[in-house]
């Protein structure tokens, strides 16, 4: 939020400069970072002379100063415009992740948001919905090139290989935008939508070796010309008033390369514009571009970590390099590690940084920049020491072409999931199984898709894309057990009481009714494993185990992060008659950024935290990349927790004193329930009477200390299923140390005595 002076100094410069100094001082963080040479994200381009938004973009830099730029739509597989001026305009609510962005300035050319090649027939949009990709055998996008050149674009049309490099050309004053095209060898014919056009068309004296089309309106040109290939003007099916310029390849005809031109602008420059075309040299091979463009980003950037202490488990810092020369905005979204222990880590902001020097001191810890322009990435997993990326339009594999420590080749590995314009459609935290299927989380859009509020599932070659589960609001986490155990944290909100933490099987709908995906709605959710009260957990993130060895009394233990609170809180759980129910702990831990993501690093075997700072969350910093160490000292927490009919047993990790253990006036015990309604959140109801707020009270009548200890049964009369149970104690271990916490807990069935 803008401070007093800062909001008092807009105003004054808005009388002074007028107009002018809203667009200076509306500006985000994000409008002042090097994105890289090029940007992905959903396009809104409510811009002159653009029709529709462009759900998968890619805006491509064709030059910086002055700036140029076009928008790639992996979709449709179209160019869907071209512009000259500010490269991508970002969102100005929560630093530019409240909403799509545009692109920078009107377009010069645009193109119809219907399929950008076609086989054999009219342009057309062949999908259901108006999002997600084209079928396969229409055409498929996979992936980018960097090089020297520009950005190489490669997908398939009705399978013939296409690469495409668009570039821009300038001269006399003015630019003309290029697309070098090699076309694979076609037994059927293909066309490839240039721009759309309007008004009349205008008369060219014939070109040397250029076919060239041009219409006039408004004292306005578009011109398209063609080197090596045949232009058309066509129809689009269903809309007789829009035309469009198409490049034919005929049936039959070998591999070939063509360079198509477009300009727009004044009639009176049109002389000039032939000129720089006719001059403008034949298309070069693009397979050379192949194979690696050079670095972008320099040396790894040096930063010295911070060792914690204190306690049996500390958290130590690994210092993120917040002051960098691009201004990278550093918040972390999720991380993973290669089999030497470095560690890949990516930004909501869009990059990917390789980490080093993760030893016991951390004294000089690298950042290199590896990737850039991804689509809002919120999930990261290393396999075979290759990164996968998740982001909003894709899983991305990312390939370091020539060695020399940053990506050359963004390869898309599974864009199937189904993207629209709403501001919180964020996709989160990447996982695989034992299998090697990835998964991840799907937030709402208003049920606009097919896919939102989901657990995705792709097989370990990205070829099968399903949905899990369904009946999720905004979840940020995700986590997969050593045993294929899959487990959510969904957001308070609509249809969501508090956060919930679920144990997902298969099918199972989780209660966000907007998102559950039946022909006919549900009347029920699955329950969760538990509830978790909001303030608790005001925000989820994600899940993670600890390693099963070296890692004391909490190894092969799972932790819920909360993003909100900025820490990690220890499960516990049981199974009764083959339902899944516990509660949560608070650790001691606090991080310094919202907690998202949690993974053991194979390496050294111990858990690393990633996280973000951004709304609904206490978090002081924009990101943080931390490490939790055991150091060998004794924990004092219950690791165990069962319901049985006449009471609660409770185990903890040390011996406890057997006076204080033993008196019932020690342990406070409250239940309450919450209401399932489409109202965000929901108060405390009364277990004993539900149509009042509030929450009941449980009198502890005894407790027994177990012979080793280590377990108290706590004996309560009237247990019953309930959604959330409060259990505070005030106890002394055996050794003499303070033994102080609370446990919240869900019960949905009691276990027999």
């Amino acid at each position: 939020m803008l401070s007093v002076r800062r909001g008092l100094t807009g105003l004054l410069m808005t009388i002074l400069l007028g107009g002018a100094a809203t667009e200076l001082f509306s500006q985000t963080r994000w409008h002042q970072m090097d994105v890289g040479p090029f940007f992905s994200a959903t396009f809104t381009q409510q811009r002159a002379g653009v029709a529709g938004p462009t759900h998968k973009g890619i805006a491509i830099r064709l030059s910086r100063d002055p700036g140029a730029a076009v928008c790639f739509d992996t979709e449709l597989l179209r160019m869907s415009s071209g512009w000259e001026g500010l490269f991508v305009d970002f969102n100005r609510n929560r630093e530019g992740l409240g909403g799509p962005p545009q692109i920078g300035a009107g377009s010069l050319f645009s193109n119809y948001p219907v399929a950008g090649w076609v086989k054999d027939g009219e342009f057309h949009d062949p999908r259901k919905l108006p999002y997600g990709p084209l079928p396969a055998a229409m055409g498929k996008y996979k992936g980018l090139y960097r090089s020297a050149k520009g950005t190489v674009l490669s997908y398939e049309v009705a399978g013939v290989g296409i690469l495409d490099l668009p570039g821009l050309e300038r001269g006399e004053g003015l630019g003309v935008f290029t697309r070098s095209v090699e076309v694979g060898k076609a037994s059927h014919s293909l066309a490839m939508m240039v721009c759309s056009v309007a008004g009349v068309p205008v008369e060219l004296a014939p070109g040397t070796d250029l076919d060239r089309i041009a219409f006039e309106k408004d004292g306005k040109l578009t011109l398209v010309a063609a080197r090596g290939g045949k232009l058309s003007v066509r129809t689009l099916a269903n809309k007789k008033k829009a035309r469009v310029i198409a490049l034919e390849v005929p049936a039959g005809e070998p591999a070939r390369k063509v360079k198509v031109f477009c300009w727009h602008g004044k009639k009176e420059q049109l002389a000039a514009v032939l000129a720089l075309v006719e001059r403008s040299p034949a298309i070069a091979d693009l397979a050379p571009l192949l194979k690696g463009g050079p670095a972008l980003w320099g040396e790894p950037l040096v930063t010295k970590g911070v060792l914690g202490s204190g306690g049996a488990y500390v958290v130590d810092t690994l210092t993120p390099p917040f002051d960098n020369p691009w201004k990278a905005m550093l918040y972390f979204g999720g991380h993973d590690f290669f089999s030497n222990g470095d560690a890949a880590i990516c930004s909501v902001y869009g990059d990917v940084w390789v980490v080093g020097g993760i030893d016991e001191k951390l004294e000089r810890v690298t950042w290199r920049r590896f990737a850039t322009g991804l689509f809002q990435p919120l999930g990261l997993r290393v396999v075979d020491d290759r990164i996968y990326v998740l982001g909003r339009d894709q899983i991305t594999r990312l390939h370091d072409l020539n060695g020399d420590g940053e990506a050359d080749y963004y390869e898309n590995f599974n864009n199937d999931c189904q993207v629209t314009s709403h501001g919180h459609e964020y996709t989160t935290n990447l996982q695989t199984d034992s299998a090697g299927n990835f998964y991840y989380m799907k937030c709402t859009n208003d049920s606009r898709s097919e896919h939102d509020g989901s657990v995705i599932r792709v097989s370990r070659d990205g070829k099968k894309f399903e949905l899990f589960a369904t009946g999720f609001r905004n979840p940020n986490g995700l986590g997969v057990g050593p045993d294929g155990t899959v487990t959510v944290g969904d957001q308070e909100g609509t249809w969501v009481p508090v956060t919930r933490l679920d144990f997902v099987k298969p099918g199972a709908f989780c209660g966000y009714m907007p998102s559950h995906h039946r022909a006919i709605a549900p009347k029920a959710y699955d329950p969760p494993l538990c509830w978790i009260p909001k303030s608790v957990d005001n925000s989820a993130g994600g899940q993670a185990w600890a390693s099963p060895q070296g890692w004391g009394p909490l190894s092969g233990r799972l932790f819920h992060l909360s993003y909100g609170q900025c820490r990690a809180l220890l499960v516990l759980s049981e199974e009764v008659d083959g339902q899944a129910q516990g509660g949560v702990v608070s650790m001691p831990w606090k991080f310094s950024a919202g907690a998202m993501r949690g993974r053991v690093n194979p390496a050294d075997r111990r858990l690393y935290i990633s996280g973000l700072k951004g709304w609904q969350t206490t978090s002081p910093r924009d990101g943080c990349f931390e490490r939790v160490r055991y150091t060998g000292g004794k924990v004092y927490l219950p690791v165990a927790l069962e319901v049985k009919k006449s009471g609660i047993r409770m185990t903890f990790s040390e011996p406890l004193d057997a006076e204080s253990a033993s008196s019932p006036d020690r342990y406070g015990v409250e239940r309450w329930n919450y209401r399932w309604t489409k109202n965000y959140g929901s108060k405390d109801w009364l277990f004993s009477d539900p149509k009042k707020m509030g929450r009941d009270r449980m009198a502890v009548s005894g407790v027994k200390l177990s012979a080793d200890g280590r377990s108290v049964f706590l004996e309560l009369a009237d247990l019953a299923p309930v959604m959330q149970m409060r259990i505070r104690y005030r106890l002394s271990s055996a050794d003499g140390n303070k033994v102080r916490g609370e446990v919240f807990h869900t019960i949905h069935k009691l276990g027999s005595d």
